[in-house]
């Protein structure tokens, strides 16, 4: 029940920033204007929104996983930050929490590639 349970939460945590890529890599017109506000490149917008498609889908894969949640982890840490900056605190929630559950990911990955690499040593032995 366990497993199931983090898998449905890496597939809805993936199927959001597929929604948030696609939003930015197709240019929208809100994520153009949030760019803008920011005073950064059309070209950032549209790198960062592959990244998170890309990530997306390495999330679901368990090898990729801990590349994919670190390289989301320092995107929202961007999110969070430049909204920060530019005064946009009510848009600070929605990449705050992708951003703890991005971490949470990364954690848990972490921990089972340490718990693995320890079994692995035994067996060695």
């Amino acid at each position: 029940m366990k497993k199931v349970l983090g898998y449905v939460f890496l597939v809805v945590l993936a199927g959001v920033f597929v929604m948030t890529g696609v939003s930015k890599v197709t240019g929208t017109e809100m994520m153009m204007e949030t760019f803008d506000s920011f005073s950064y490149p059309t070209w950032t917008m549209y790198l960062i929104g592959g990244l998170e498609l890309l990530s997306a889908v390495g999330l679901l894969i368990p090898l990729t996983r801990i590349l994919a949640s670190g390289i989301l982890t320092f995107i929202m840490i961007g999110a969070v930050g430049s909204h920060l900056i530019y005064a946009q605190y009510a848009a600070v929630p929605f990449p705050a929490v992708l951003l703890v559950a991005n971490i949470v990911v990364l954690l848990v990955s972490l921990n089972k590639l340490e718990e693995e690499e320890g079994s692995m040593d035994m067996v060695q032995a």
